[in-house]
């Protein structure tokens, strides 16, 4: 479906029975916070021990997770940035088609996230359980990806979203690159795939509510 009938459907279709706009900003505010925890934890994190991820052979964010002293802020990051995600899924409740893709976006980026922490703990145990994790990280990648994608195809492009995309899908490149040994970066080809899509969400949203409120405008609908 093109871009100008996805518009035209949600316009359409739930302009009298939306929420109202403050659940827009609200969903807005829980996408940010959720990223910004993530990245203030991981930094914690970082803090506590460099040498787990800052290093010629680096390793990944889930280093972070196995080892006692960096366990705790290793949590938050990933546990905050899964609750801040499912709280702004639910608050996109309208049933025009992209509404329900973002709301289904977010809900799954959750619940991913949730399991790569989930499997972290146990991740060094034996094979199995690695793979399983790794299962679940490479799945965290087809999720941002794909929704990176949809995200970058909703409006009219500029260069600096062109810039955000690529940020991210060099992330996911260069991600899978390492987990079959060409490359050795996976911290930061995490970091690359994070910061692309946490822009490409935040974007989205506020673009969201700012149709959002201008469409109420022009049906004379209230918007508090």
């Amino acid at each position: 479906m093109t871009d100008e009938l996805q518009r035209s459907s949600w316009k359409s279709a739930s302009v009298f029975r939306r929420p109202l706009t403050s659940d827009r900003r609200r969903a807005v505010t829980h996408v940010v916070a959720g990223e910004f925890a993530f990245l203030v934890f991981t930094g914690v994190s970082i803090a506590l021990h460099p040498g787990f991820v800052l290093k010629g052979d680096e390793g990944g964010l889930s280093d972070y997770g196995v080892h006692l002293a960096t366990t705790v802020p290793y949590t938050l990051a990933l546990a905050l940035l899964a609750f801040h995600s499912r709280r702004a899924a639910l608050l996109f409740a309208d049933d025009d088609q992209r509404s329900r893709r973002l709301r289904l976006l977010l809900s799954a980026y959750c619940s991913v996230v949730l399991l790569v922490l989930l499997s972290t703990y146990v991740y060094t145990l034996n094979s199995v359980l690695k793979n399983v994790h790794f299962s679940f990280g490479t799945l965290l990648i087809l999720v941002v990806g794909v929704g990176s994608i949809w995200m970058y195809r909703l409006w009219p492009s500029t260069i600096a979203v062109r810039l955000l995309l690529a940020i991210q899908l060099t992330g996911d490149v260069l991600t899978l690159l390492t987990v079959i040994g060409a490359f050795h970066v996976l911290f930061l080809a995490e970091m690359l795939s994070n910061i692309g899509f946490a822009s490409l969400l935040v974007r989205t949203c506020r673009r969201v509510d700012v149709e959002d409120r201008q469409m109420r405008a022009s049906y004379k609908l209230p918007t508090t």
